[in-house]
Parts: C-alpha cells; sequence; structure tokens
C-alpha cells in the first residue's frame, strides 16, 4: 500500500556544521509558513525577528554520513504488489518476486510506477527499510508500508515532504470560501486527556487509521487505473498525526507499551 511513516532523532549534537544547502522542498517551506503567519495577522517584522532568533537557538543533531535517499514512489510500488491481478496467491496475500525476469518482477512493478525509477536503488531501499526480506532468488513483503523511522536522509526528506503538505492544506484552506472549496483536514482532541492512557490511544489511533489508508489507498489506485488516457493527474496523499499540548506531568508511555500500573510515573518516550 502507498503508505509511509517515518521520524529520526537523536540527543547529540555536532560541532561541524554539515547541514545541506537549501533546496526548493526548504524555500517551499519558509515561504508557506511566513505566508500563513502573515494572512493570521502577524507583523511580519516581528515575525522575521522570532524566526533569526528560533533558527539560532535551534540545536543541530548529527546527520550520519551513510544516509539513504528517500524514494517517495517505493509506496506505490507496494500498492501494485498487493492489489494487482497476478501478484497474489489464492490467499490473496503478495508473492515473492525476483529482481528481474520475463513474468512477473520488481523490475516490472518499478516501470509501471516510473521509467526514471531504478531498481537497484528501490530494492536496497526496500531492504534498508526492511520493507522486503530475501527468500532464495526471490524477494517476499515483510509489511505492506514503508517504515522510515531511524532511517537518516529518507526520514529527514519524507519529513519535509510531510511539513510542506500540510501547510499547503492549511494555506489553501484559508483562502477558501467555502466548506465544497477546502481541503480535508479535521481534528479531534481532549484537552484533560490521562497520560497514562496514552499508550492505549496510540494503538487505537493505529489501527483505526491504518485500516482507513488501506481503504483509501486502494480506492485511489482504483481510480489511477481507469482513468482517461488524457486526463490529467495530480500527486494527492492523506496524513494522519498525534499532537500533544501542555505536556505537565510526567511523560508519555511507549507506543504499544502496556500502560503503567496506578500510582507510578510513567516511562519517558516519544511516541
Amino acid at each position: 500500500m502507498g503508505i509511509s511513516s517515518g521520524s529520526h532523532s537523536s540527543n547529540d549534537e555536532i560541532e561541524v556544521d554539515s547541514s545541506p544547502p537549501l533546496d526548493a522542498t526548504a524555500y517551499q517551506l519558509v515561504t508557506l509558513f511566513a505566508t500563513i503567519m502573515v494572512r493570521c495577522r502577524y507583523d511580519r517584522y516581528r515575525l522575521a525577528e522570532a524566526f533569526e532568533r528560533a533558527v539560532l537557538a535551534a540545536s543541530v543533531p548529527p546527520f550520519p554520513p551513510e544516509s539513504i535517499r528517500e524514494l517517495p514512489e517505493a509506496p506505490h510500488v507496494i500498492t501494485l504488489w498487493t492489489s494487482l491481478e497476478g501478484y497474489r496467491d489464492e490467499r490473496n496475500n503478495p508473492i515473492a518476486l525476483p529482481v528481474r525476469g520475463r513474468g512477473k518482477s520488481i523490475h516490472a512493478l518499478a516501470r509501471r510506477v516510473s521509467p526514471n525509477l531504478d531498481v537497484e536503488e528501490l530494492l536496497q531501499y526496500l531492504l534498508h527499510t526492511e520493507t522486503v526480506r530475501k527468500i532464495g532468488r526471490r524477494y517476499a513483503l515483510s509489511r505492506r508500508w514503508v517504515m522510515l523511522r531511524g532511517v537518516a536522509g529518507s526520514a529527514h526528506s519524507r519529513t519535509m515532504r510531510g511539513l510542506l503538505g500540510a501547510l499547503q492544506t492549511y494555506e489553501h484552506n484559508l483562502l477558501a470560501n467555502s466548506d465544497a472549496e477546502s481541503w480535508f483536514e479535521f481534528t479531534v482532541d481532549n484537552p484533560g486527556f490521562p497520560v497514562s492512557k496514552l499508550g492505549e490511544l496510540d494503538q487505537r489511533a493505529r489501527r483505526a487509521a491504518l485500516g482507513k489508508f488501506r481503504e483509501l489507498d486502494l480506492f485511489m489506485r482504483h481510480c489511477e487505473a481507469h482513468r482517461e488516457a488524457n486526463e490529467p493527474t495530480v500527486w494527492v496523499g492523506f496524513g494522519v498525526h498525534e499532537f500533544l499540548h501542555n505536556l505537565s506531568t510526567g511523560a508519555e508511555p511507549q507506543s504499544g507499551e502496556a500502560p503503567p500500573p496506578p500510582g507510578d510515573p510513567p516511562n519517558k518516550s516519544e511516541l
């Protein structure tokens, strides 16, 4: 399925500036953020001062030299692998595939997504993210999404794309005159949620969201497969994220962890 998830964090700092130059995505992010803040009636000069102070105060975590670039097309390869006829067995599970061959292969799937997608780089990416595993001379899916947590380079790029997508939606909806003109964006929140239940809430959200993502992914694939030959297309996606405000007592339990017994402080970890 065309689903990815990722984050990368470290508490260590480095002294050498190894930051990459600003690319088009970075410029878009800065521009969109500034535009939204100004449209929300904040003074542009005070914003510039605050942004400069924030940038100078930000800590710089190390960026491992052995990082791999993100392949945004990879999740769609997984979508095709799990949905195309002939790529599933009698139990509807995705079959193991060779890298190349005259019949069904990872190379054939890559060509369906993009003629410029390098199959060797794709394979190494899927192996590095533990999306596939090798079985003899073939490769089988280990999961139906691409997990980028802890994968340097790829997780950073995905975070940038996620931020850009969210800001584009917020900017669009600020300018929309009606609900019909807006893009989908809703939140549900609770100001008095118990910290001890955060782990359970996280698991409920994951089950519900991943199930709906699967439905949306298959619907998008159906529309893609049945579109008119000359119909214009757009890269479209949906994202769901959890947020916490004013976490003043203790810290949240790790995702998937059983909630701590009553009276015991929760373990500190990152959701």
